[in-house]
């Protein structure tokens, strides 16, 4: 049974301007470039941690640069996250995410760690692995974790998903195919979806029949942001290449960035074991409406 989640305000310091300048000055995070099967990619870690953090490997949405997301990459950053957003070309010209960045992203983590020059050699944990995406980026997303190589963001056999795979989440996530739903099995795998409730692509009604079609997933949330449309992840509206959203946002860019970041770097840390975190989950927030199930 899905539970909605109403709202109260002890979350919302998480992303208030004075908590924001706190993580700035206590957390920082630096960001560097990557290639990654081929791919260029950039890296988004938090400096001064004495522990391993989690791979959290992004996938964009269709053409949309990795530029884009730099302030979602840097929030979830701070939560404790190596974050890696790759552009992937299908063709000359047209970025289209790919089910096979799971695999290299981790081969890519299992060689950084061997290099002496690598800032990130110290603090990456190539046995921990967080998906996210927007758009065609979460649903490249899910259907890796359904182990089914999916036209266009897989051609060939099917493609088991890695071991190392903990959880997914998605903004803007639904799978339409042409007139249906499409059902996807997830392979044992935690799915969190994210949508905006004035997003124009992903219609609020068609992201929440997909969600309400998932199996395999031994927990699952739908998080609707208030006031968001299709791009309330982005740095900008509307991005170079995208195809445009028709709704604008009613609430300010930043707020949508920041709830996004904050609840699926929440999620991913819940489902990665953190019991405090987790509880976070059932506290209400403002921002949002959720499901659960």
């Amino acid at each position: 049974m899905r539970t909605v989640l109403t709202t109260a305000l002890s979350l919302l310091l998480l992303w208030s301007p004075a908590a924001t300048a706190a993580a700035d000055a206590d957390d920082g995070v630096r960001t560097e470039a990557a290639t990654i099967a081929g791919d260029d990619a950039s890296i988004w870690y938090p400096v001064h941690r004495d522990r391993r953090l989690p791979v959290a490997l992004f996938l964009p949405g269709a053409n949309v640069d990795r530029a884009n997301y730099s302030e979602f990459a840097t929030a979830v950053a701070r939560f404790g996250f190596v974050v890696v957003v790759p552009d992937h070309y299908i063709l000359p010209g047209y970025r289209l995410p790919s089910e096979h960045a799971l695999g290299a992203t981790l081969g890519w983590a299992r060689e950084t760690v061997t290099r002496g020059d690598s800032a990130l050699a110290s603090i990456l944990d190539p046995g921990r692995l967080v998906v996210a995406g927007h758009s065609y980026g979460a649903a490249t997303a899910l259907y890796a974790a359904a182990d089914r190589c999916q036209i266009p963001f897989c051609f060939g056999p099917p493609l088991p998903h890695p071991a190392e795979l903990v959880a997914v989440a998605g903004f803007g996530l639904n799978t339409t195919i042409g007139p249906i739903i499409d059902q996807v099995a997830v392979a044992g795998i935690p799915v969190m979806y994210v949508n905006g409730s004035a997003d124009g692509i992903s219609e609020p009604d068609e992201a929440l029949a997909s969600y309400d079609k998932l199996t395999g997933a031994p927990s699952a949330m739908f998080v609707t942001v208030l006031g968001a449309n299709h791009f309330g992840i982005t740095d900008i509206d509307n991005p170079a290449g995208a195809t445009p959203d028709p709704r604008a946002q009613t609430v300010p860019r930043e707020r949508t960035v920041a709830t996004v970041a904050h609840w699926i770097a929440c999620w991913f840390l819940a489902q990665l074991g953190d019991a405090e975190v987790a509880h976070t989950l059932t506290v209400s927030d403002p921002a949002v409406e959720v499901r659960v199930r």
